[in-house]
């Protein structure tokens, strides 16, 4: 059996920095925003490229929020998220309560769940004002 060697490049330690102290999912032009603040000139192509390794890898999830793009965060503990429709602010809220929804499907539809995405759109505290 061979092992892959995996190069770990200044662009992807930059990018996996980036996406471990980032409090919500982000985008392809904030990681290009962030790598360009640390001197690292590297182009989108190249970007794309290395989210798509790490998502290969199962190192990150891929999120569409219905804005025409994609965001990404590191894999963590399955969560859900609150989408502001007018800041575009995400607020992660935990899966705790899907899991007596799921039980109620199952014991009265009798659909077993094997995985779930759940997000709620609408406007911020933050917005509301």
């Amino acid at each position: 059996m061979t092992q892959t060697i995996i190069k770990n490049t200044p662009a992807r330690s930059a990018v996996s920095k980036f996406l471990s102290t980032s409090q919500t999912p982000v985008d392809i032009e904030q990681i290009i925003i962030y790598l360009r603040s640390k001197k690292l000139n590297t182009n989108k192509v190249t970007v794309y490229r290395i989210m798509d390794f790490f998502y290969k890898n199962d190192l990150i999830d891929k999120l569409e929020f219905g804005e025409g793009k994609f965001r990404y965060e590191i894999k963590k503990d399955h969560h859900h998220h609150l989408i502001c429709s007018k800041c575009g602010g995400v607020t992660d809220i935990p899966d705790n309560f899907t899991h007596s929804f799921e039980k109620e499907i199952k014991d009265k539809k009798g659909f077993l769940v094997k995985s779930h995405s759940l997000e709620f759109f609408g406007v911020c505290k933050k917005c509301q004002n």
